[in-house]
């Protein structure tokens, strides 16, 4: 079990930096789509889909960082133990 923690560990520090990477105000992603929106309604139809999409993916990522502090505590905690 101790191994799979270090392997993970090991596995999201060398995905992850040490800075963070989410962009604050909304995501240039869609940028396109919506200037092509055929109407201003559909223009704010499609940035109200937009900032829904990034708040909840601005969640997950959150979530995915507490879950990468909360690893690191632990294997923290059994590397102290050796």
């Amino acid at each position: 079990m101790r191994a799979l923690i270090v392997l993970a560990l090991a596995c999201v520090a060398c995905a992850s930096s040490s800075e963070p990477e989410i962009p604050e105000g909304a995501s240039p992603a869609a940028d396109a789509l919506i200037e092509r929106a055929a109407t201003p309604e559909e223009k704010q139809e499609l940035a109200a889909v937009r900032d829904q999409v990034d708040a909840e993916k601005r969640a997950e990522a959150a979530a995915l960082d507490a879950e990468i502090a909360r690893l690191e505590r632990e294997n923290a905690e059994l590397r102290s133990k050796k």
